[in-house]
């Protein structure tokens, strides 16, 4: 018997993922809660052998799955997530989750999610696993650009949000950071690439990538 704890912050979504768990015979609901605290007061004070939960929950959610693996390591976490973000995913992985599945998923792949995860395996919905794999590739290419001209990590996120089609106001509001700052991180880019505009710029990245359009891969 597998005991769970579901936990999700829309009451239809948690509802309904609680009524297809229920329909299989070796599961049990321990119970369910709506935030970060709520998932780690049901897991560290409950029976818990999996902890199935959204990832844009309130509250501090990766400090939540880092503190269930240090105190209840045997306890599996699978993320059942509507988000899209590679970054929230990758760093959910890194925090100990064991899987990702996706919402709009179907129940069958619910059921083979849970069944891999507290088998000891780790399972990634095949869309965002696809799209996991080319962030890490990106982040080798980036690795490899800002090494070739001298990018700091603050430079690469300006580039990035060029090679995003984002206008300089577009990129202080994103990064928090002032008009005239950016300005200056374009002006020393613009140097480092020998290039004369914000346009040479992204050819020369795009080329640097060796690709027609460098937004797929220079970017999440």
């Amino acid at each position: 018997m597998l005991n769970l704890v579901l936990v999700d912050d829309h009451p239809i979504v948690l509802a309904g993922l609680a009524d297809i768990l229920r329909g299989q015979a070796n599961y049990t609901i321990q119970a369910t809660g709506a935030t970060a605290d709520a998932a780690l007061r049901h897991v560290l004070d409950g029976r818990c052998d999996m902890l199935i939960t959204e990832l844009t929950l309130p509250g501090d959610v990766l400090g939540m799955i880092r503190q269930i693996r240090a105190e209840k390591p045997a306890v599996k976490i699978l993320i059942f997530t509507a988000s899209n973000s590679t970054e929230e995913c990758m760093q959910a992985l890194s925090a100990g989750a064991h899987g990702i599945v996706l919402k709009g998923s179907s129940g069958t792949d619910i059921h083979y999610a849970i069944e891999e995860v507290a088998a000891g395996k780790e399972f990634i919905s095949s869309s965002m696993a696809t799209r996991i794999i080319r962030e890490m590739r990106a982040a080798e290419q980036r690795k490899a650009v800002r090494a070739s001209v001298g990018l700091n990590s603050r430079e690469d996120q300006v580039v990035r949000e060029l090679l995003n089609g984002s206008s300089n106001k577009e990129i202080a509001n994103k990064l928090n950071l002032s008009d005239k700052t950016v300005k200056h991180y374009m002006t020393q880019i613009m140097q480092k690439f020998n290039a004369r505009n914000r346009l040479e710029v992204v050819l020369e990245v795009q080329r640097m990538n060796g690709v027609g359009d460098g937004r797929e891969r220079f970017t999440a």
